[in-house]
């Protein structure tokens, strides 16, 4: 029992004596009344005996606030200056107002009077507290590493927090060391080899050996190893500790690698290099490698792609210098002994293109068609209907075949399609504007066939066959070299060849652009199976009003930069025609000094509605439109490139509210993505 406990309880005996006997005189006395009497003693016993305790608890808090403080917090205080662990207290705004003698001594001297603790140790208060209590905050100083423990106080006083510090040195050092002990995997292969070494193997071989020559310098220079496994294919291991050097630089080996070049022409050597950036077994290693190199492939070639397990997005670099699509012999005829057998196993197909297809989506739509309806398949094409396809779409309605093919958004119910269905997406590889992304979670089996470069090097779903060959012009052109390893002479219609000839047309620009020697192949093909280059070019007729809408637009053209320009069109006159922006920066590409033309375009008509625009961009090769549009969530070439922008796609670029999409909006995410692109060139140009 305490002191001033004892005092209340002595107290309150000798007054309860003291009234007792009061109260006995005045009874036998009878001074007061009975009931006064007693009212009275009550009253007058309570305050005396209230205001006594009063007394004594007052003195002794008195008493206590002038006295030192108790042995028991001194003896924590002495406890702590003692102990070899770190501890400093402060105050709430985070001065430090004592400390232990081995917090000093990793201080070495940095504490002064009233010496801020976030100043010392580069961590606010607030942040410390705000961390993990199990794990703390992490904290370096010089060369040792400490996990930091805050605990908050309250008292009279006011508030204080006593930190108390960890050394994590030893383990920090063992967990770098593993770190940058990391085995790395990287896959590299010489673009194009199995081509060169068909058609030109005497002046390829020495170029090679130059190639294999390089890889090896490189791999000793990074402390690692290389090891050719076949005809310009090697596996490279190295330590993690040499990656971040390799970022910094932007892998130079691949432009040391085009130095070196072969034929007539001096062919340039490209490499294409996947590499992975991850934990696991060597074996699963290998395999995200091995992914990596295959999306480098699938995007060009002439790049590193960089994959991790940690949930990031994957590392571009390179794959700026325009590929040259005459080097690249199409493989349609192992697609097509790949596609048969799931087509004959197939219950029915599926054939699906991209939101506001185009000629080369019909048409390349149109010739998957004619191969599964060949082989008795129940077809169905997705692919709605636009002012841009509008003429085609009309003849395909007149062809026997495809009167009654085309999928009813209205009418046909995505229940009703079998599981054991297959689909072919074509002339698209992002999900994101397929023309009916719901039916990929309705069918078993998935076929992708692209030319355009892959923005992401995985689909939100499995596929059999993911055939992307950038190098080809158009999907119409790969479509018709399966068709020309499929059937024989004479099996497609005029009307067909047409249609397939205007896809190529389209995407070529009337074969200006992006032309090699499968385009020309192909429209051969095209030409003897009866295709009219006339008739196909009657496609691109335009009428007076959308004619006068494109000189419109082409009227706002401004230079914004190093021979880019842009052309916008008015909000208040929207376009019903998706190609219109594709037009617009063709002719912008003709003029002189034009390196690449970007146009935008509001495409739909209704202006009450969320407004979406097109982006089409064109280059002289000079600069690579397709890196540029990437960054707005589009792709293509490095000189032909697209890409759409709705609410949907600028909550993705936006961490704050999101702001009201214009026109003006669209063009400043154009310019800042133009702007990033010229930067990463010059920096890369520097080292």
């Amino acid at each position: 029992m305490s002191k001033k406990s004892k005092l209340v309880i002595i107290y309150c005996a000798l007054c309860s004596v003291l009234f007792m006997a009061g109260f006995a005189v005045l009874s036998y006395n009878k001074l007061l009344p009975g009931v006064w009497q007693t009212v009275l003693f009550v009253a007058a016993y309570c305050l005396i005996m209230l205001f006594g305790a009063w007394l004594i608890i007052r003195a002794g808090s008195t008493s206590q606030n002038n006295d030192a403080p108790p042995k028991s917090s001194r003896s924590v205080t002495h406890m702590l200056a003692a102990m070899k662990m770190p501890v400093a207290l402060t105050d709430g705004g985070g001065k430090i107002v004592w400390s232990n003698e081995a917090f000093s001594t990793i201080m070495e001297g940095r504490i002064k009077k009233d010496s801020d603790f976030r100043q010392l140790t580069g961590l606010s208060l607030k942040e410390l507290l705000a961390a993990d209590p199990e794990t703390g905050a992490e904290i370096k100083i010089d060369s040792r590493t400490f996990r930091v423990f805050g605990f908050p106080q309250s008292n009279s006083a006011g508030r204080t927090v006593t930190t108390l510090w960890v050394e994590t040195t030893a383990e920090t050092q063992l967990r770098e060391r593993l770190e940058n002990e990391r085995l790395i995997v990287g896959y590299v292969v010489i673009d194009m080899a199995d081509n060169f070494l068909s058609n030109m193997q005497d002046q390829y071989a020495e170029a090679s050996a130059a190639v294999t020559k390089l890889l090896k310098s490189w791999a000793e220079s990074v402390n690692g190893h290389i090891r050719e496994y076949g005809a310009g294919k090697y596996l490279m291991m190295f330590f993690a500790d040499q990656l971040p050097a390799m970022r910094r630089a932007s892998f130079p080996i691949l432009s040391e690698a085009k130095k070196i070049t072969f034929g007539d022409d001096a062919i340039p050597m490209t490499l294409s290099i996947g590499i992975a950036d991850c934990g696991g077994t060597v074996t699963e290693k290998c395999q995200l490698a091995s992914s990596a190199m295959s999306f480098a492939l699938q995007r060009g070639g002439d790049q590193v792609v960089i994959k991790n397990d940690r949930g990031t997005k994957d590392e571009f670099f390179g794959g700026l210098s325009k590929h040259d699509p005459q080097l690249t012999g199409l493989n349609a005829r192992r697609l097509v002994l790949q596609a048969t057998p799931l087509i004959k196993k197939a219950g029915s197909v599926f054939i699906m293109g991209h939101k506001n297809a185009d000629f080369d989506c019909l048409a390349s739509c149109m010739g998957i068609a004619k191969i599964c309806l060949s082989l008795g398949k129940k077809t169905t094409l997705i692919v709605k209907n636009n002012k841009n396809i509008a003429k085609p779409y009309a003849k395909m309605l007149e062809m026997p075949d495809y009167r009654d093919i085309f999928y009813d958004f209205d009418r046909d119910d995505l229940d009703a399609v079998e599981h054991d269905s297959l689909l072919f997406i074509i002339d698209v590889n992002n999900p994101y504007i397929f023309e009916y992304p719901e039916i990929t979670k309705h069918v078993s089996q998935i076929i992708v066939i692209d030319h355009h470069r892959m923005s992401s090097s995985s689909f939100p779903f499995e596929t059999k066959i993911t055939y992307v060959e950038p190098s080809a012009s158009s999907a119409s052109e790969i479509v018709s070299q399966m068709i020309a390893q499929f059937f024989p002479s004479g099996v497609l219609t005029p009307d067909e060849a047409n249609l397939l000839l205007a896809g190529i047309q389209l995407d070529t620009n009337n074969f200006t652009r992006d032309c090699g020697a499968g385009t020309y192949a192909a429209a051969q093909f095209l030409r003897r199976e009866g295709a009219d280059a006339s008739v196909a070019s009657s496609f691109f007729t335009l009428d007076k009003k959308s004619f006068m809408l494109e000189l419109k637009i082409e009227s706002t053209m401004r230079v914004y930069r190093d021979g880019c320009v842009i052309c916008i069109g008015d909000d208040s006159s929207p376009s019903s025609d998706p190609a219109t922006a594709a037009r617009v920066a063709d002719t912008m590409l003709k003029l002189d000094g034009v390196a690449a033309s970007f146009a935008i375009v509001r495409i739909n008509t209704d202006v009450s509605s969320e407004p979406v625009y097109t982006i089409s961009a064109r280059s002289d090769g000079s600069v690579n439109v397709q890196v540029i549009l990437e960054r707005l969530g589009g792709g293509g070439h490095h000189s032909n490139a697209g890409t759409q922008l709705t609410a949907g796609k600028v909550v993705q670029m936006y961490e704050g509210p999101l702001p009201r999409v214009t026109s003006e909006l669209a063009v400043g995410l154009l310019e800042q993505a133009i702007d990033a692109s010229f930067a990463k060139d010059a920096a890369n140009d520097q080292e």
